[in-house]
């Protein structure tokens, strides 16, 4: 382990120093110790003792040049001076930062060995070898990381981006000025911001979640080296690392919430099943009845959960607050209302699209029916007869089958169709030879059929399936007769499809009313609930504007007072400063004794025939 000092100077107290030389430059001067210090000491409160050390430092780490100087005016005319100057020579590039990357401080540190981070030996939480290696470069190598496309996992970052950028406004961009650029460039290695995260993510440059956290961290590292741990921008920076972490999390434990929740492609966008689908229980808070939501997370007894309706809130709830999806509304004790209304029709769609993905990978990993040994040797006349017993089937399931409601009616006929129903779904020929002229298809050559139509075979399949006898017999026999079952259950078909149409658009008809209905309710609570919050936002804007305006009004009214009363003061005091002429206050001009003044010599003749020849104090010659 090798153990180096980068620098030692403070990265505040730097900018300092340098704002102080600037000043004093602006004024003509040198900036020598003595200036600065006392710079310093004005404004920042640095003792000497202080600034001395950290310009020693500053020196070292080429944050600030000494110059030699002569003065040129006042005390220090002709007198050779140390003068501190800014560097002006370009920055080289070097191959790690100067900085502690985890207090963000200088001194000794450690330099890791596949990155430009550097770390203090007691800032290490792990035990440090000779090839250190530190746990952010750990992290991006880790196999335990989430398994994301690139393009994907760009996109989900971007929406982070986007969350973060809105949250802190001034994280932006870390350069406003020209003069911000020349400092960063001195004591910022890697510049970082949101800007230039979110033109990574836009390129589609970020390969792990990790990899994004750590420039998250660079922002929080670059921030509190430039504008200091303690500063609000910190503060900021800190609060936007926390975010980015809470929201990398949630990318961990399940991507395709995240996605979806930032989305927001339809109002039904919390419907939609995850891959795999999340467990769906009854969630209980103190306070609050039993609501369906999906567990997003479980540790140990407590559940994080995310509730159906409403704004999907999200809550931690312990386990004995925690009932099956399948239980009973009686056993849990919850009365219908309208917004329990709406997270059930919310989880009624989401479970129906389960079931949907679920029958689709089943059909997409169920063999086709060319690689069935048995479906080969299949006629013509039953791959047709399969054919409409799949079609049929989704309109006639769980209904009776024609073949059943025409069985009783022709026993006494040569040909009669065999039933197939839910329960019995294999092939049936007829046992007698009356009917073994007869093929039907079931669900066990075709999965999806439900209900199936009877099909007459060709006499060289019944040939090779029945024994010589009873096909001599049925030829014979089938000469005389023709079958009239395609008529008969055509018929039947379609007044029973007609049937079917008839009460599905009533059905369809009450299904709209009700939901109309619902919507106007709800709209009307909503609208109600909306009404409410903007008057009583409307009320506290309002009295927020009215102790506003009384505050400026007072303030106004204070500073008035103020002023007449210094302007009167300020009168009496100049009114007080005059003479003034004894007969008729006038301002005099005229002086007569040690109290006596007058503005005109008829005001002294007036006055002194009056009275004051008696009292005058003024010697006469």
């Amino acid at each position: 382990m090798k153990v180096v000092k980068r620098r030692l100077a403070c990265p505040q107290t730097v900018q300092h120093i340098w704002d102080a030389i600037v000043y004093i430059r602006q004024q003509k001067q040198i900036p020598n110790f003595d200036r600065i210090s006392s710079y310093m000491r004005r404004k920042y409160n640095l003792k000497g003792n202080d600034l001395e050390r950290q310009l020693n430092f500053a020196v070292r780490d080429n944050l600030v040049v000494i110059k030699k100087s002569v003065g040129c005016k006042g005390s220090k005319v002709g007198v050779e001076q140390d003068g501190y100057r800014l560097p002006d020579d370009p920055v080289e590039p070097e191959s790690h930062d100067w900085y502690c990357f985890e207090c963000h401080r200088g001194g000794e540190v450690v330099l890791c060995s596949t990155c430009h981070r550097v770390y203090h030996t007691f800032c290490i939480k792990e035990d440090v070898s000779d090839k250190f290696i530190c746990c952010i470069c750990k992290a991006m190598k880790s196999k335990s990381q989430v398994k994301i496309k690139k393009d994907e996992m760009n996109a989900l970052l971007s929406y982070t981006c986007l969350r973060l950028k809105e949250k802190t406004r001034e994280l932006h961009k870390m350069i406003q000025t020209e003069n911000d650029e020349w400092k960063q460039s001195r004591l910022i290695y890697r510049k970082m911001d949101l800007l230039t995260i979110e033109e990574k993510t836009q390129a589609n440059s970020y390969k792990s979640l990790e990899e994004f956290q750590s420039d998250a961290q660079n922002i929080v590292h670059n921030i509190v080296i430039y504008f200091g741990v303690h500063s609000v921008m910190a503060d900021m920076a800190r609060q936007m690392l926390r975010d980015c972490i809470y929201d990398l999390g949630e990318i961990r434990q399940c991507h395709d919430c995240y996605r979806m929740s930032n989305e927001k492609l339809d109002k039904f966008w919390f419907c939609q099943p995850c891959n795999p689908p999340h467990e769906l229980v009854w969630a209980r808070q103190k306070g609050f009845p039993y609501w369906p939501a999906k567990i997003i997370k479980q540790k140990n007894e407590t559940y994080d959960v995310r509730f159906f309706g409403g704004y999907h809130q999200r809550a931690i709830v312990d386990s004995d607050n925690i009932k099956p999806i399948n239980t009973s509304l009686q056993k849990i004790s919850v009365k219908r209302t309208a917004s329990l209304n709406k997270a059930l029709e919310e989880l009624k769609r989401h479970q129906e699209l389960i079931e949907k993905h679920k029958k689709g990978t089943q059909i997409c990993s169920r063999p086709t029916s060319s690689s069935s040994p048995r479906s080969g040797s299949v006629p013509p006349s039953r791959t047709r007869s399969r054919k409409i017993s799949n079609n049929s089937s989704s309109s006639y399931e769980n209904t009776e089958t024609p073949g059943e409601s025409m069985e009783e009616e022709q026993d006494s006929e040569d040909e009669s169709p065999s039933s197939s129903s839910q329960k019995t779904a294999r092939i049936q020929m007829a046992a007698s030879p009356d009917d073994h002229n007869v093929v039907s298809s079931s669900s066990q050559e075709s999965p999806l059929a439900k209900v199936s139509v009877c099909t007459q075979t060709p006499k060289k399949l019944l040939a090779g399936l029945l024994p010589k006898g009873g096909t001599e017999k049925q030829n014979s026999k089938s000469s005389g007769d023709s079958c009239t079952c395609s008529t008969k259950y055509s018929k039947i078909l379609k007044e029973f499809k007609e049937r079917l149409e008839n009460e599905h658009k009533q059905e369809k008809n009450r299904a709209v009313t009700e939901l109309a209905e619902k919507l106007r309710t709800d709209f009307e609570e909503e609208k109600q609930t909306a009404i409410k919050v903007a008057f009583e936002k409307l009320q506290k804007e309002v009295e927020k504007a009215r102790q506003k305006a009384e505050e400026q009004l007072r303030f106004q009214h204070e500073e008035e007072i103020q002023q007449l009363i210094e302007r009167h003061q300020q009168e009496v005091s100049e009114i007080k400063k005059k003479q003034w002429c004894y007969n008729c206050e006038a301002e005099a001009i005229y002086h007569c004794c040690w109290n006596v003044s007058y503005c005109s010599l008829d005001c002294q003749q007036v006055h002194w025939h009056k009275e004051h020849k008696r009292t005058c104090r003024r010697k006469r010659q």
